[in-house]
């Protein structure tokens, strides 16, 4: 049912076609309650529900991460979402974690933060690298999201870039746990997991309160791994020191930014409405979640900031406020 309203607002739109005249209903995914998504998600769908005709509504849903969101946007199983410019492409080639094109995809919003790949460890396995985990032949009780995120995928892409995998940690005597934040903080916090492999962006609600309640070290990746990552879409990139409590140094890793998504169904009113909203409150998303402070609206529309082409609704908006030419 939920569906079949979404459908209906997309159609609900102006005889001139340039505001949406009728409410809306378009389901968003994020990612888990306990993400820096989740509250993205949030946070938009605030700006949007007054930006949309009154008694619109934005459903934000808890899934289904970098990698599941495009599938779900793909489908129009949720008319938005958040994804990530690398599983963007991914998606709209057909290629990494996907076995079909979703070349209907469409962006609205790009370079909306930076997220960074990570492995967040306790001090108390003494290592400073993911390659150490390999070379000491670690028994870690490891942990990353649940299969359909980013997090977990790149998980897998990291350890195969350190020489590495699943079964290796698992022959090791170690384990490896896919879960919700909400489970992975706590797990943390009483010795059940002492390595996260994690894309995190600063002031992630998790991130920071595993770093505030665990002594834990941030591990960079050596030039082999990085070398290993950057074909895949992944761009060099160096987390600031300070970005989490305890994290005195720079760590050298890979990063991309969050997009806001859609698919080429979404009407060009709708489109063009959303996308207006979200440049134009930045102050709003900002106070929603700190993550979102790096956000440049002016340059939103690049392709490395997108990954994939624009909706047309969107360019509209860019070509309005005289950013894209």
């Amino acid at each position: 049912m939920r569906r079949v309203i979404a459908a209906l607002g997309l159609v609900a739109v102006s005889a001139t076609g340039a505001f949406p005249q009728q409410p809306v209903n378009l389901a968003f995914a994020t990612l888990d309650t306990g993400s820096a998504w989740y509250v993205y998600g949030a946070t938009m769908a605030e700006v949007l529900r007054r930006a949309l005709p009154p008694g619109s509504n934005i459903d934000v849903k808890p899934r289904a991460g970098g990698v599941g969101n495009p599938r779900l946007v793909a489908k129009n199983e949720t008319p938005l979402g958040l994804g990530f410019t690398v599983t963007n492409r991914w998606a709209y080639e057909g290629k990494e974690a996907y076995d079909a094109k979703l070349d209907n995809l469409r962006a609205l919003v790009g370079g909306l933060d930076t997220y960074y790949m990570v492995a967040v460890a306790s001090r108390t396995l003494g290592v400073n690298s993911v390659r150490e985990i390999r070379e000491k032949k670690l028994a870690v009780k490891a942990t990353s999201q649940p299969v359909g995120s980013l997090g977990e995928f790149s998980a897998r892409q990291l350890l195969k870039g350190a020489g590495m995998g699943y079964t290796d940690i698992k022959a090791w005597g170690g384990s490896m746990q896919h879960a919700g934040y909400n489970v992975i903080v706590d797990a943390f916090k009483d010795g059940r997991a002492d390595v996260l492999f994690a894309v995190v962006t600063p002031k992630h609600p998790s991130v920071t309160e595993i770093a505030n309640g665990v002594d834990v070290k941030f591990l960079g990746l050596d030039a082999e791994t990085i070398r290993a990552l950057v074909p895949l879409g992944y761009v060099p990139a160096t987390m600031p020191a300070n970005t989490f409590k305890g994290q005195t140094e720079p760590v050298r890793t890979v990063g991309f930014p969050t997009v806001l998504i859609t698919n080429k169904d979404l009407s060009e009113p709708i489109a063009y409405t959303i996308t207006k909203a979200v440049l134009e409150n930045k102050d709003a998303l900002v106070r929603g979640h700190a993550g979102l402070a790096e956000f440049d609206p002016a340059t939103a529309w690049q392709p490395e900031k997108v990954g994939i082409p624009l909706h047309p609704g969107a360019e509209r908006a860019y070509r309005e406020k005289g950013w894209m030419k």
